[in-house]
């Protein structure tokens, strides 16, 4: 069974475009909706946001949700204001999965998804355009901690 280490690895090698020294995206693991929310016990994480920061290509923020079983996917059908609180301030939603027999029929409108094999992925439905709204500075400075976080894991 794979995994949600190998699938965010391989959403890190997605997002892991770089000319030179620079990277194209900003990509950030766990990601918490709000800081202070998090200390008072919330569990409305993003398990990966990444940031394109080439205005060229849009600069299109991504929230992924990574499920690595059926039951895992069916329990977070069951609480969708879990990923409802990051929709609205996001360009792209998805769903990111290592076996298409966990998502079957039930996707939700508005979710794109993808499929992990190793590091490679793949997008089986591509995330519908959203508009998103300016991010609060209490998301914003849980993205950036998170960003650092992430980029310290990552290898040059």
């Amino acid at each position: 069974m794979t995994s949600e280490r190998e699938v965010l690895d391989a959403l890190q090698v997605r997002y892991g475009d770089r000319v030179g020294d620079a990277y194209r995206w900003a990509y950030a693991e766990h990601v918490p909706f709000d800081r202070a929310l998090r200390a008072k016990g919330s569990t409305r994480i993003a398990d990966a946001i990444a940031v394109d920061c080439w205005s060229s290509k849009g600069m299109e923020i991504h929230g992924h949700e990574v499920k690595v079983s059926r039951s895992d996917w069916l329990a977070e059908l069951r609480v969708p204001d879990k990923a409802e609180a990051f929709r609205p301030f996001v360009d792209r939603w998805w769903l990111v999965v290592p076996d298409l027999t966990i998502v079957r029929d039930d996707l939700p409108a508005g979710w794109g998804l993808m499929l992990t094999n190793g590091q490679a992925t793949q997008v089986i439905r591509r995330a519908p355009r959203l508009m998103p709204a300016p991010m609060h500075r209490a998301m914003l400075a849980g993205l950036l901690r998170a960003t650092a976080k992430t980029a310290m894991r990552r290898t040059p």
